[in-house]
C-alpha cells in the first residue's frame, strides 16, 4: 500500500483534533445538563458525545494503521456555552465538521480510509440536521 501523502495526513490530523474538541464540547454540556436535572438534554448530548468519541477512535485507529505516530496537541480552551444556548453553538460546529469531511473525501484516499471517512461524513450530516446522535454502529 502506498503511504498517504502529506495533505491526507494533515487532513486526518485536523479531523482527529476536531473530534477531540467536539468530545470535550459535548461532555461539558452533558455534565451541565445532568447537574441541572435536564435528563432529556443530557441524553441528547451524551448521544452526540458517543458518536464523536467513536469518530475520534476510528480516525486514531486508522492513522495508527497507516503507520503514523500521533502527536497530542494540548487542549484548546473552549468558549463557555450556556446550556440553554447549546444548539445555537452546536449547529455551526457540526456544519464545520460536515465541510471538513467533504474536503477530506475530495482527497486521494486509500479504500479503507475512504470507507471510514464516508461513514463519519454520513453521521456528521445527520448531526448537523438533527443535533442528535447515536448514529454510529459499534
Amino acid at each position: 500500500m502506498k503511504p498517504p501523502d502529506a495533505a491526507v495526513l494533515a487532513a486526518l490530523a485536523a479531523a482527529r483534533q476536531a473530534e477531540r474538541e467536539q468530545c470535550r464540547f459535548y461532555r461539558g454540556l452533558a455534565a451541565d445538563a445532568e447537574l441541572q436535572g435536564d435528563a432529556e438534554t443530557a441524553e441528547r448530548l451524551n448521544e452526540l458525545l458517543a458518536d464523536e468519541q467513536h469518530h475520534f477512535s476510528r480516525i486514531t485507529a486508522r492513522v495508527l494503521e497507516l503507520g503514523v505516530s500521533l502527536s497530542e496537541a494540548g487542549p484548546e480552551r473552549l468558549p463557555a456555552v450556556k446550556l440553554s444556548e447549546w444548539e445555537w453553538s452546536a449547529r455551526p460546529r457540526e456544519e464545520a465538521e460536515v465541510e471538513r469531511y467533504r474536503a477530506l473525501l475530495a482527497l486521494e484516499l486509500d479504500e479503507r480510509t475512504r470507507g471510514v471517512i464516508e461513514e463519519i461524513f454520513e453521521v456528521e450530516q445527520r448531526h448537523a440536521r438533527a443535533l442528535g446522535g447515536k448514529w454510529m454502529l459499534a
